[in-house]
């Protein structure tokens, strides 16, 4: 299938989406002040993921599955297929959008989709209104979130545009893409990207999350 070499194409560039700790982030401020916390920035989006810790252990099976890498000592991909790429993308950054989005699902109506946005569905909060959304699959399910993982692929592919980035900076825009949309990110200068997010943190926190998770039972395996 041309979609899944595309797919593939993506990890090319294999510490890319591994080394998530050589993202700089600032944290959450805004989103700090929302959830009441008494600080702010990086401390802060560690405070909100060990909030999510315990519910989302109960995903870490199919997290840690779904992150797995599919590479060999020299870290090259091994097999052409739409699953092995998706397993490209660090466990942690998984469970981190996770946290921010439904807080480990907590915040889910019944039929899985966001009680503040029913528009978006399950633990990745994945939007209806520009993917197609299983709901017979399920909001917990493996394949929901090979879908997220899979969507925050292509983006890191989109972000590659902005070709004076460094492999990081990639992955942030495409943090910032995952919620804004590539259309408002693409043209922004790095410094910029969250300023079209939610709370404009929504990157950053989502990175400072990502690196507690990946010293908190979420690391690549």
């Amino acid at each position: 299938m041309r979609s899944s070499f595309l797919l593939c194409a993506l990890l090319r560039n294999v510490p890319l989406l591994r080394n998530i700790v050589k993202v700089e982030t600032k944290g959450a401020f805004q989103t700090a002040k929302v959830n009441r916390l008494s600080t702010t920035g990086v401390k802060a989006s560690h405070e909100l993921a060990n909030r999510d810790l315990a519910e989302m252990m109960k995903y870490r099976k199919e997290i840690l599955s779904v992150g797995k890498s599919c590479f060999d000592s020299h870290h090259e991909l091994l097999v052409a297929s739409v699953v092995s790429c998706r397993r490209g993308v660090h466990p942690a950054l998984i469970a981190a959008i996770i946290s921010r989005q439904s807080h480990a699902g907590t915040i889910l109506n019944l039929r899985g989709f966001g009680i503040y946005d029913s528009n978006c569905f399950g633990l990745m909060q994945i939007s209806k209104l520009y993917h197609n959304v299983d709901e017979r699959k399920g909001p917990f399910s493996r394949e929901h979130l090979d879908q997220g993982a899979a969507y925050l692929c292509e983006l890191i592919n989109t972000m590659r545009k902005n070709t004076g980035w460094t492999a990081e900076q990639h992955l942030k825009g495409a943090v910032a893409c995952y919620i804004a949309g590539p259309d408002k990110v693409i043209g922004l200068k790095y410094e910029e990207v969250d300023s079209v997010t939610p709370n404009e943190d929504f990157a950053n926190d989502v990175i400072a999350r990502a690196q507690w998770y990946a010293d908190n039972g979420f690391e690549m395996p």
